[in-house]
């Protein structure tokens, strides 16, 4: 059966079709908008629902980021940073649906983990993961999404998480001096004040701060596109700082949900900078956690690719 997907950022909204597809699902009909360009979540989903050809599947699963709230009707979420209030019952009505699912966007990710083909991840620490084990996904977005994945009885079961808030670990006598400097305007240093889109800027004032220097009024693309090209060795430090302090993030991830399944790591600023993962230190941030790790050299990490795998997620929602 065919259903209306969407996953709900904090920047872009995108939606799709999904269509049961060898085990897993085909997306169609993708279209991805600017979400400060409407009102509402409603306004958004009606634009692309009414560019659809054809009849329009009676189901639907929108992942959203941030916390949702469980109801008989399939779950709400009000997003404070755009203040969309989406409610299943409310979907239903507007748009004639038989059922819809409201969920959290990286339970959602978590979900198309078992289903996503090999093409749309990469190992960056290729060991053999345990079959059935426990899975995690981290990724720094607009915030920075963690959620797991287990089995449990033949089924797959998601453990939302919060991660983003827990407290951010220092690695180094330099990210001891970065915390310091952090710290002068947000204290405790939680992970996505520098593991976001948001936290590069946040970070490249800290590493501008640790040389002295006065930072420049930019925005996260402006910091990765100059770290990337070599323009400004300001913002090339800061990338590698970035990558080094999820290293540690995700080692945490990995022994908080004893994931011996795997970390994937996703989100959409990793894509725009994996390139220098090898140069980075994330290995050895995600391994160095005392007497575990040794267990955590066993732990495979996987990057995936840009894509829409919370929409893959969404779909798998629906199955039950």
């Amino acid at each position: 059966m065919s259903r209306i997907v969407a996953d709900i950022g904090g920047t872009n909204a995108r939606f799709a079709i999904a269509h049961p597809y060898q085990g897993g699902y085909r997306l169609e009909d993708i279209q991805v908008v600017n979400c400060a360009k409407f009102a509402d979540f409603y306004s958004a989903l009606g634009q692309w629902l009414e560019g659809l050809e054809g009849e329009r599947p009676r189901q639907a699963c929108i992942a959203v980021a941030g916390p949702v709230e469980k109801t008989a009707a399939g779950g709400r979420v009000t997003m404070t940073n755009l203040g969309w209030d989406i409610r299943a019952e409310e979907l239903c009505a507007r748009f004639r649906l038989d059922r819809a699912l409201v969920v959290n966007d990286f339970a959602a990710l978590a979900l198309s983990l078992p289903r996503l083909p090999e093409t749309d991840k990469w190992a960056l620490r290729d060991v053999p993961a345990q079959q059935n084990g426990p899975m995690v996904v981290v990724g720094p977005g607009t915030g920075l999404g963690v959620a797991a994945l287990v089995h449990d009885g033949g089924n797959y079961r998601v453990v939302p998480g919060e991660g983003g808030h827990a407290n951010l670990p220092a690695g180094s006598e330099r990210e001891l001096e970065l915390l310091r400097i952090l710290a002068r305007d947000q204290m405790p240093v939680y992970n996505e004040y520098v593991l976001s889109g948001g936290g590069l800027v946040n970070l490249y004032r800290a590493v501008c701060a640790l040389h002295g220097r006065p930072a420049e009024d930019l925005t996260p693309p402006d910091v990765s596109g100059r770290g990337l090209d070599g323009s400004d060795p300001l913002c090339r430090e800061t990338l590698i700082d970035f990558l080094n302090f999820l290293g540690s993030a995700a080692g945490d991830a990995a022994l908080y949900y004893v994931a011996r399944g795997g970390v994937f790591l996703g989100g959409g600023v990793l894509p725009r900078i994996e390139s220098l993962l090898p140069e980075s230190e994330f290995e050895q941030r995600f391994t160095a956690k005392g007497r575990l790790g040794e267990w955590l050299k066993g732990v495979r990490v996987e990057v995936l690719k840009a894509g829409y795998p919370a929409l893959i997620g969404a779909a798998a929602w629906l199955e039950n």
